[in-house]
């Protein structure tokens, strides 16, 4: 609203008019983004689970990512089992991985390694998907509510403690499942 004020204080034709309509326009997406992360923890799945290609998914996601600002040195390794489908809904798998990839990136800082892997798993014909950095890894306080809508780290006004509830909401309604812990190495 400040924005606004400010668009409609200044003349026709300005050179402040652009940068103020692109700051409009983000912070009009972050609270679009919000919205729609509280509503989709309280309904049930939209789509339609069927087959999706592993590979391609990660894929995608990486390269949309990979051009934000959060990955200025921070390089994304793939590491995805050749011919790896799972069930689930495409738009819900990609939205994950987004979360826990951008997740993995802050951690890192703009600096370090995501290494994205995937693998068939033989228990009842389900797939395991992990996204590890090699960062600070997660304190035990924050790993015990990482889960837990509205908790976040960030300072304020760079994270609303959704992304990862909705994540787990998400995995939940297509019988899957979020962990989150330490590397045996280092990093989360």
């Amino acid at each position: 609203l400040g924005y606004l004020s400010l668009v409609r204080s200044k003349p026709a034709g300005s050179p402040d008019l652009p940068d103020l309509v692109t700051r409009i326009e983000a912070e009009v997406q972050r609270i679009d983004d919000i919205v729609r992360s509280l509503l989709e923890l309280g309904k049930p799945s939209r789509g339609k689970a069927g087959p999706v290609e592993v590979q391609g998914l990660v894929d995608s996601v990486v390269r949309m990512l990979t051009n934000g600002p959060d990955f200025g040195q921070v390089q994304v390794a793939v590491e995805i089992e050749k011919g790896l489908y799972i069930r689930g809904e495409p738009g819900q798998v990609s939205q994950i991985l987004i979360n826990l990839v951008l997740n993995a990136a802050q951690a890192l800082k703009g600096q370090g390694l995501i290494t994205v892997r995937a693998k068939a798993h033989s228990e009842m014909g389900m797939a395991h998907l992990e996204v590890i950095d090699n960062g600070p890894g997660i304190p035990p306080e924050v790993l015990a509510r990482v889960f837990d809508p509205f908790f976040t780290t960030k300072s304020a006004g760079k994270g609303t403690g959704l992304g990862l509830a909705v994540s787990q909401h998400l995995a939940h309604g297509m019988s899957g499942e979020l962990q989150a812990g330490n590397a045996p190495l280092g990093g989360a």
